[in-house]
């Protein structure tokens, strides 16, 4: 591929020889012709000067057509230099943006003393359409073991959630995190909780963190 240096000497011939040279030199003598023959018709009895402005149109046609058919021209060959440089005409440049990931606040999705066995779920799901990951923390004191499963749904609808992957089991006066891998995306992300003996003192907490 040709360096800065030749690609900018391609490019200005390539302008030149599309616009025409010579061709490009006498279209602009003849538009100053014509704004020159404009300007002097102001001086002219009406019916002169509507001959003089009707030559200036009329030649100012042929100008503009001569500058179309060049433009054409241009634009065929800036497609077959950019085909040299390995860019297909039809697909373009392709351009790639990249931005940070930022993490959002963390946001608490359940806090409930449990003192009964049984299924529970996170007070709501988080909202993950446009998150790269989603890293869901959960904080017991309980003095039980609980389970935890996080569940995805395409809505925003905590009855019609799915599992996502096996529960984790969250040991008793402890903390673990759970992180979805990338197959396991769903645009709503909440938890199912079950617990199989009822903790007699604590509390469970369960924050989840997306990151944009």
């Amino acid at each position: 591929m040709a360096n800065d240096k030749e690609q900018g000497k391609t490019a200005r011939d390539l302008l030149v020889g599309g616009l025409g040279g010579t061709a490009l030199g006498v279209a602009l003598s003849t538009l100053y012709a014509l704004l020159t023959k404009a300007a002097e018709a102001k001086e002219l009895p009406p019916d002169e000067k509507f001959d003089y402005l009707l030559e200036c149109l009329t030649g100012l046609v042929a100008v503009l057509a001569q500058v179309a058919e060049r433009q054409a021209g241009l634009i065929t060959l800036m497609e077959q230099w950019l085909a040299a440089q390995g860019v297909p005409p039809a697909e373009g440049v392709e351009v790639t943006v990249k931005t940070a990931w930022v993490a959002k606040e963390p946001e608490e999705i359940y806090r409930f003393a449990i003192r009964t066995d049984g299924t529970f779920y996170s007070n709501k799901m988080v909202d993950w359409t446009r998150g790269k990951r989603l890293l869901v923390k959960v904080e017991s004191s309980l003095d039980k073991e609980v389970e935890i499963q996080l569940i995805g749904n395409i809505v925003d609808d905590m009855e019609l959630a799915t599992d996502i992957d096996i529960p984790k089991p969250c040991p008793a006066n402890d903390n673990i995190s759970i992180g979805p891998a990338w197959d396991h995306w769903c645009p709503y992300i909440g938890v199912k909780i079950t617990v199989a003996t009822a903790p007699t003192a604590g509390l469970l907490t369960i924050s989840a963190v997306s990151q944009e």
